[in-house]
């Protein structure tokens, strides 16, 4: 929604650029030369967890960046990146080439419809090998400018801060010729990024401004959640007073969390923007209703699980991945799901199911949950890395499935003579076709590749000697027990009976 306060004031606007590649190829060092700091050390295990976005300088000209992790379980949050960006910088490691996330980015990229550049890093590596990079690219039809396309891409070092230069004049290039402008004066809309709680802050939103201008004393709508523009940072946590597209800001206190991917308006005071929240919600049905977790429908076994994690992309990241773990006869149900840390009413959310699980990423447990926790004996497992906890859920799953008994082929024999029998069983001779016979296995007996009863064994000899197991192109003899009268040319089948 998009108002105008008075007359309209077009100016050149900053483009929104998404960078977006494999884990590892260099997104965030590149950012980090960029804006000459180092963010790297600080996120878990060297690896980008969270959205973020930045402002850059070059040339006088302001760039606007978005980082997005590079984990396949943030796919959300790349696709998220890509459909508020109006560029994009794919960075593909000159060592290792385009990997199964360099192309899921890609597809992002492409789905949105933006324009891209493609950066490819590491050039100083030893093993840096560019022209093997050039042609995976181009087997994955990215069509590189010199190379039968008009995809620019640009080598570089972002550790050294090779080529960094010419990389950015090719983004302000392609922003000349894409024309991006906004109305200054108009109302300010744009993108949630990321939303989380802060103990002491309360509820905060970092929002991409696409269009328009957000001042102080101002009211911002997302979905249903609204907050007043009392406190309002720049990328750098610095209070600003005002904030024209396409400048990061965060907004501090929310009532709820905005979610990530929602766009948001700005209104001129709280009476309008409360005025747009009952609107929005007499047209929308019930949201809590269209929260349905994940209930089993097909009589599985029910794993209870709460999630508790620093901010909703990283819920959105988990869901993603909890989607993903299959296991026919059990399932996760999240029963309850929010970000901020690991509470009271986390803990009651579950009850007494002595299945439940309860994780936590980047959140703290507060003293009484950890009470509460100990007293019920339910354990609660905190992580800061994706993939770890995904690991841990797969399993946690896996550990919880009651196990089946199931026969299992381990050896055929065909039955060569019958030497001796009785109405109770009798003596054979055999040769293993494949596999092993083993004495402690059940027996099923085909005649004519017809399924016609089994038997049991009491005793398997091999060159005159008592053995445990005969393997394939032995001859054997056997003292067996069965109900139905054997023959020769009989293929005898050795069944094992093992738990999964």
């Amino acid at each position: 929604m998009t108002k105008k306060k008075k007359q309209p004031e077009i100016i050149k606007r900053a483009p929104v650029v998404v960078v977006m590649g494999h884990i590892d190829h260099g997104k965030s060092t590149l950012l980090d030369y960029i804006r000459k700091e180092n963010t790297v050390d600080t996120e878990s295990g060297g690896i980008t967890q969270h959205v973020s976005a930045y402002e850059a300088q070059h040339n006088d000209q302001s760039i606007t960046f978005i980082d997005t992790p590079g984990h396949e379980a943030f796919a959300k949050a790349r696709s998220r990146g890509a459909n508020i960006a109006d560029l994009a910088i794919l960075v593909v490691a000159a060592d290792d080439g385009v990997s199964a996330q360099t192309i899921g980015a890609l597809e992002f990229i492409k789905k949105s419809k933006i324009p891209f550049l493609v950066a490819i890093n590491k050039i100083d590596k030893p093993n840096a090998d560019i022209e093997k990079t050039k042609m995976s690219l181009i087997e994955h039809e990215v069509y590189l400018e010199g190379m039968g396309g008009d995809i620019s891409y640009i080598e570089i070092s972002a550790l050294k801060g090779t080529g960094i230069n010419q990389l950015l004049d090719t983004l302000l290039l392609m922003s000349d010729m894409e024309e991006f402008k906004t109305d200054k004066n108009a109302y300010g809309s744009g993108y949630v990024l990321e939303s989380e709680i802060d103990t002491q802050k309360g509820i905060s939103a970092t929002l991409i401004l696409k269009e328009g201008s957000i001042l102080s004393g101002q009211y911002i709508v997302s979905g249903l959640s609204s907050s007043p523009v009392r406190i309002m940072e720049n990328f750098k946590g610095t209070q600003i007073k005002s904030a024209t597209a396409t400048t990061p800001v965060k907004i501090i206190g929310f009532d709820t969390p905005p979610q990530a991917g929602d766009s948001f308006s700005v209104f001129e005071n709280k009476k309008e923007a409360l005025r747009y929240i009952q609107e929005l919600r007499e047209l929308q049905d019930d949201q809590e209703k269209k929260k349905n977790p994940e209930i089993s429908k097909n009589n599985k076994n029910i794993v209870s699980l709460v999630i508790k994690a620093d901010t909703i992309g990283s819920l959105d990241a988990i869901r993603y991945e909890l989607n993903k773990i299959e296991n026919a006869r059990t399932e996760f149900k999240i029963v309850h799901a929010s970000i901020g840390n690991i509470g009271e009413t986390a803990i009651r959310s579950i009850g007494s199911n002595e299945n439940s699980t309860i994780i936590g990423f980047h959140v703290d447990v507060e003293n009484k949950a950890k009470f509460l926790a100990e007293n019920l004996n339910i354990e609660i497992k905190i992580f800061d890395i994706i993939y770890e906890l995904v690991d841990y859920l797969e399993k946690r799953l896996k550990n919880l499935t009651p196990k089946e008994k199931f026969e299992e082929i381990v050896g055929e024999a065909k039955i060569l003579k019958v030497f001796s029998w009785t109405n109770k069983g009798g003596v054979i001779g055999g040769e293993v076709i494949s596999g092993k016979i083993k004495k402690n296995n059940i027996l099923h007996i085909y005649r004519r590749n017809e399924f016609i009863g089994k038997a049991n064994i009491k005793q398997l000899q091999s060159g005159k000697k008592d053995v445990a197991e005969v393997s394939e192109e032995t001859q054997f003899g056997l003292n067996i027990t069965s109900k139905l009268e054997v023959v020769d040319g009989d293929i005898i089948k050795s069944i094992e009976i093992v738990e999964k």
